[in-house]
């Protein structure tokens, strides 16, 4: 019955939008996707699993559609986002921009059938950013996903697109997480507020961002309450600085329903206790003898199992120049823990002449052994010329990276193609657990824009053994 009120809400929002579109414009966009794996397949959390198919076999489908009205009226923008799956409405998003001179004010307004909280955590080992649970209602994935504190790595690259696993396969793999616990069967209820004002006043820039999360459910709700406050300024030799104070939050990123894209809202998650939680500070572009610096650095004010408690939990320091004669940009990164002393380095060395570029990644990191070691990571090749670009990534074996897999001191070499010929673009991506051997999948993603308005998507990822998954979308802007 909620989601039937929901659903009956936007279409009056919809008829009002349509009713006023002579005076105020109304934009938007309908995306229509299908999501397909064999039936042979056997779904998991990390996407379908292959396994023996036959030559005839049945499928397994996921069908959505993500409908986005904006209404643009003189400094107000609202816009509503509607996801549609076979369970009917899944998640209403309302966005509300408005701009009066130097004060910009949005409003985010969620409802959806479940909520998770995915706090931010660094690795042990690199420091990276991992995401692990913090919170979650609609039924329990921890397990398959971790609880806070602990860095969940698997997690992270289902939510991120940084190229481990296929759009499709994570699409497949969060939705079977989510469903196979039942957090998509409940109604539709108010899950989340985000209130941020943003005011430019003598060169300074004051931000306020007010959380508020029902951490309860559709018959219970719990209430909590989150605010940062951060204040950004830039100096007359350009250097930008920024304070970040979280009372009652935490940085991280909320996902409801499945955590598709669509359904995630970043800028941090709410706790249970108001006071304050964190502080970062930022400096930017501080430039000395040639080299420009950026510095950040992360306190915490609260304690929880596993963690190094409150004080100092994180800094990192990040040099940029460019080396003459040979015009080689290096980018080194620092990573320190809370107590200054420093666990992880990544030195990036990048030459670029016409078409062809290279990039030489460095890890300098402690070893099993308790010494200091520096290998050669990634090793990436590119060559651009007009319309075509092909890439070469190669992952090297390094103490910190190393797997049953690792063969001949590689762990993986990927090589891409990318085609843009008129209104085609076309993008293949093949996959070696070696240098050229040990193949594991091809990606093919093709794109056809038909007019300005409307283009068309296919997908594949294909095993050794059997395909993986495809997709057919259709995007239509208006």
């Amino acid at each position: 019955m909620k989601k039937i009120l929901i659903f009956a809400l936007t279409l009056v929002i919809v008829s009002a939008m349509a009713a006023i579109a002579v005076a105020a414009p109304v934009t938007g966009s309908l995306r229509l996707d299908l999501v397909i794996t064999p039936d042979c397949n056997t779904l998991t959390f990390l996407g379908p699993s292959v396994s023996d198919c036959t030559k005839v076999g049945g499928t397994l489908v996921k069908a959505e559609a993500d409908l986005d009205l904006t209404l643009m009226i003189s400094g107000l923008d609202i816009t509503c986002s509607s996801t549609f799956t076979f369970k009917g409405m899944e998640t209403e998003i309302l966005r509300i921009v408005a701009t009066i001179g130097a004060l910009t004010a949005r409003t985010t307004l969620v409802f959806a059938p479940s909520v998770t909280e995915l706090e931010i955590v660094r690795s042990a080992t690199s420091l990276s950013a991992r995401y692990c649970v913090a919170f979650h209602n609609g039924g329990d994935i921890t397990p398959p996903f971790s609880d806070c504190p602990t860095a969940d790595f698997n997690l992270f690259y289902m939510i991120e697109n940084l190229g481990v696993f296929h759009p499709i396969v994570q699409n497949l793999g969060l939705a079977y997480a989510y469903d196979s616990v039942g957090a998509l069967d409940g109604p539709l209820y108010f899950v989340k507020k985000v209130a941020e004002i943003n005011i430019s006043i003598a060169g300074m820039t004051l931000g306020l961002r007010a959380i508020f999360a029902n951490l309860g459910n559709a018959q219970t709700p719990s209430f909590v309450t989150g605010l940062v406050i951060n204040l950004e300024g830039q100096t007359v030799s350009g250097v930008l600085i920024k304070a970040e104070t979280w009372f009652g939050a935490r940085q991280g990123l909320e996902c409801f329903a499945e955590c598709k894209p669509s359904q995630r809202v970043y800028g941090g998650i709410a706790v249970n206790d108001f006071g304050v939680q964190e502080e970062k500070l930022f400096i930017r572009n501080l430039t000395i003898a040639g080299v420009s610096h950026n510095i950040r650095a992360e306190f915490q004010f609260f304690t929880q199992t596993g963690d190094a408690g409150p004080g100092l939990t994180y800094f990192e320091w990040t040099q940029r120049f460019r080396m003459q004669p040979l015009n080689i940009l290096i980018n080194n990164t620092i990573r320190f823990d809370g107590t200054l002393l420093p666990r992880f380095t990544q030195l990036q060395a990048t030459f670029k002449a016409g078409d062809v570029s290279v990039t030489s990644i460095f890890y300098i990191y402690q070893a099993l052994t308790q010494t200091w070691e520096a290998q050669l990571a990634e090793f990436i090749s590119v060559f651009d010329p007009p319309g075509v670009t092909v890439t070469s990534d190669l992952v090297l074996c390094t103490e910190s990276l190393f797997s049953g897999s690792c063969l001949g001191g590689v762990l993986e070499h990927d090589l891409y193609l990318g085609v843009i010929a008129g209104n085609f673009i076309f993008d293949v991506k093949l996959i070696f657990f070696g240098l050229f051997s040990n193949f594991q999948e091809v990606w093919f993603d093709a794109t056809y824009r038909f007019s300005p308005s409307v283009e068309m998507a296919n997908s594949y990822v294909i095993s050794t053994d059997a395909l993986v998954a495809f997709s057919i979308s259709v995007a239509w802007r208006f």
